[in-house]
């Protein structure tokens, strides 16, 4: 039990120390009440995430974990509604920056990385699927949200998200995410590696000659390899480097954790909510991955200073 305790104070900790160091403001508006920071709500969402709690759960917790209240400097406890509206008016665009931040402290080095790309969604209904079956109802699971992901093979973190409503082809969001990803990480990607979905004729241009990386990307047949406007995939072998290629179970493996820790089903209603929670798991993941490492040395000062 101490480990786990002293696993979420990291958290917190770090999540603290995320939050000034990119300079998000304290409050939404002059005008706000000012009871709660900015900063304690987006720690109190990495919380609620990590312990796969929903929102009345959580705020049951938090009225009896004093060192929770005391590492977050909290006046008193909030209401469960609150953290819901945090997340309905907080910047989407700041999550996608998070998250590329602590990428970069996951991996200091300016090496070439590779990239793996899938896809995968996430369940939105509050229905189980047993009572659908039983009383023999139009289901309407098909309206999920889905998440692509980019992800770095070697250190299992994720370089940058993509989300949408369900259901949707996979390579709509390729040349978006790819695009996300090479902005947010300061190494040059290497290679970009992705299974069959992403055979593309305008992926692989995009891949070797915006970005000059080498497409790790197998072939559906080869008749599509002349079909399109492009003849980028006319004389490559129909099946990619083995060794290289097996780095794309990766990306599987990340979205395997993501969904066994965090879990699989989305609380929140709204579509735009329902992404932020998607990408507030995928912060979630990276941390994670931060505070697991020996030297911690993004927030060693912060950690002494408390």
């Amino acid at each position: 039990m101490r480990k786990r305790q002293s696993k979420l104070k990291r958290l917190i900790l770090l999540s603290f120390h995320l939050a000034n160091q990119r300079g998000i403001s304290r409050y939404s508006s002059k005008f706000s009440k000012k009871t709660f920071t900015q900063h304690q709500w987006l720690v109190l969402g990495v919380l609620k995430t990590y312990l796969k709690m929903d929102y009345r759960g959580f705020a049951d917790w938090l009225l009896f974990s004093n060192d929770a209240f005391y590492l977050l400097k909290l006046k008193r406890r909030p209401h469960f509604t609150t953290l819901q509206k945090f997340l309905q008016r907080f910047d989407s665009t700041l999550f996608d920056q998070l998250i590329a931040a602590v990428f970069s402290q996951i991996n200091a080095t300016q090496r070439p990385i590779d990239v793996a790309i899938d896809g995968s969604g996430f369940s939105s209904s509050y229905c189980s699927r047993y009572y659908v079956m039983r009383i023999n109802r139009e289901t309407t699971y098909r309206s999920f949200m889905k998440m692509t992901i980019a992800v770095d093979p070697r250190t299992k973190a994720l370089t940058a998200v993509k989300c949408r409503k369900g259901p949707s082809h996979d390579t709509k969001d390729f040349i978006p995410l790819l695009r996300k990803a090479d902005r947010s990480v300061s190494q040059r990607i290497r290679n970009v590696i992705a299974d069959k979905a992403y055979d593309s004729s305008r992926n692989f241009y995009v891949i070797e000659k915006e970005l000059h990386a080498d497409a790790i990307i197998p072939l559906r047949n080869y008749r599509s390899r002349t079909v399109g406007r492009h003849t980028i995939r006319r004389h490559r072998p129909l099946d990619p480097n083995k060794e290289i290629y097996g780095r794309r179970n990766m990306a599987e493996t990340v979205f395997s954790v993501i969904k066994r820790k965090f879990g699989g089903d989305l609380r929140s209603r709204l579509t735009e909510v329902k992404k932020k929670e998607m990408k507030l798991k995928a912060l979630v993941y990276n941390l994670c991955i931060l505070t697991r490492k020996k030297s911690y040395f993004i927030f060693v000062g912060f950690l002494q200073s408390h």
